[in-house]
């Protein structure tokens, strides 16, 4: 378990935070590249890290991010006019482009340079991946973009996606790294009717009702680190589950063949996270009904925090008690609907909105639960300054390669 002090050192994510400003430190996504698919199109409202920000692609087709309240009168950009490279004010009209510069200011006289001394704050993006990602720290410190294996991969070997958790990040990034829980949270009772995930090894079904008390191993990286989760099967052979964790909180999900899976987990806030998953082939594209389609509606929804968010909310949520159907479990362990991801949501949030890991009792099973709450909290340390290379608390944690 974690002290109530610690706990909050790692859930706190808004500026100022120790954990928040290890966030700013990397690169994030922060929406997919399809919810912004035309210049000129309408802004869209986002959270990340506790801040508020206007996401819009501008004439020429480039993306910006800017502070979410115009720096003049502080009333909502989401409500101007994205036009002629850049977004207008629907107050008094002044106008931003995608950095944040004021290139237009027609309620103050014609002689006035005041638009060329007036900026708001409009964060770094990039566009890769099927992904819009947003640099939020230093920008003397701004590191080069994540090299994940897929970001280069043509586009039609990449499935990109993003869904609302309506919980603290941690508690995401928690389940993305326990292994044992697929024993149960994930189970069909009979796994010869059960469907057998495309990323996942023949026989992955069987294998982990074979041996629920998986034996973990961790190994320290260089960018945060792996583990392997060993089960013994019945005929004496081993069957291992490997993922690897990369800080801040992402995950390189188990997979066998040619389909793999990796997410990201990025906070919204202290009670939010949008986590991104993305499905890819590395040596062909990817065929249809191969997987689901992404949804690329921007319903907005009022999140728990009371900010409004273009971005829809799950069918199955808390509120409908994930549409849990009782007769479905004479086949599943669990009778959530909506597939693993639900029943992952189902759990996690059901913990509310920030766990309090004061009062958990952890087992064998949660070594690599331990282990990205040690490296975190190592990194994130108590000051503002780069930590050190091993964690004030164990003494074993190493920081992410090129940290400075």
């Amino acid at each position: 378990m974690l002290s109530v002090e610690d706990n909050a050192l790692l859930t706190k994510v808004g500026p100022g935070t120790p954990a928040g400003n290890l966030f700013r430190r990397f690169w994030h996504p922060v929406v997919t590249a399809a919810r912004l698919p035309e210049p000129d199109g309408k802004p869209l409202r986002a959270r990340i890290l506790g801040e508020n920000i206007i996401l819009f692609r501008d004439t020429s087709g480039k993306v910006g991010a800017l502070q979410a309240l115009c720096p003049h009168r502080r009333t909502q950009l989401f409500w101007g006019r994205n036009e002629e490279g850049g977004l207008r004010c629907a107050y008094h009209g002044w106008k931003f482009d995608v950095s944040g510069q004021c290139v237009d200011m027609p309620t103050e006289p014609p002689e006035s340079n005041y638009k060329d001394r007036l900026r708001t704050i409009g964060y770094p993006v990039e566009e890769r991946g099927g992904f819009v990602w947003i640099y939020m720290g230093p920008r003397d410190r701004q590191p080069p973009l994540p090299e994940y294996e897929w970001m280069d991969l043509p586009a039609g070997h990449v499935l990109s996606s993003s869904f609302l958790q309506e919980s603290n990040y941690l508690q995401a990034l928690e389940g993305d790294v326990d292994t044992a829980h697929v024993s149960y949270l994930h189970r069909f009772l009979d796994p010869e009717t059960a469907p057998q995930p495309p990323q996942m090894v023949q026989g992955y079904r069987h294998f982990v009702i074979q041996d629920t008390a998986p034996r973990l191993s961790v190994k320290q990286t260089g960018y945060g680190f792996l583990y392997g989760g060993r089960r013994t099967l019945d005929d004496g052979n081993y069957y291992w589950r490997i993922t690897q964790w990369l800080a801040p909180a992402a995950t390189q999900l188990p997979s066998a063949g040619e389909l793999s899976n990796a997410k990201i987990n990025v906070p919204v806030d202290d009670e939010n996270t949008m986590s991104f998953g993305v499905f890819y082939h590395r040596n062909r594209p990817m065929r249809e009904g191969e997987w689901y389609t992404p949804s690329t509606s921007t319903e907005p929804y009022k999140i728990s925090t009371g900010h409004i968010v273009d971005h829809p909310r799950g069918a199955t949520n808390l509120d409908n008690d994930f549409l849990i159907d009782r007769e479905a479990e004479k086949r599943k362990f669990v009778g959530v609907k909506g597939g693993t991801g639900a029943e992952d949501r189902a759990v996690t949030e059901s913990m509310g909105p920030v766990m309090d890991r004061s009062e958990e009792h952890l087992g064998v099973s949660d070594i690599a639960v331990v282990a990205v709450r040690r490296a975190c909290c190592g990194w994130s340390g108590t000051s503002r300054t780069a930590p050190s290379r091993r964690c004030p608390r164990t003494g074993s944690c190493s920081t992410p390669a090129g940290w400075t």
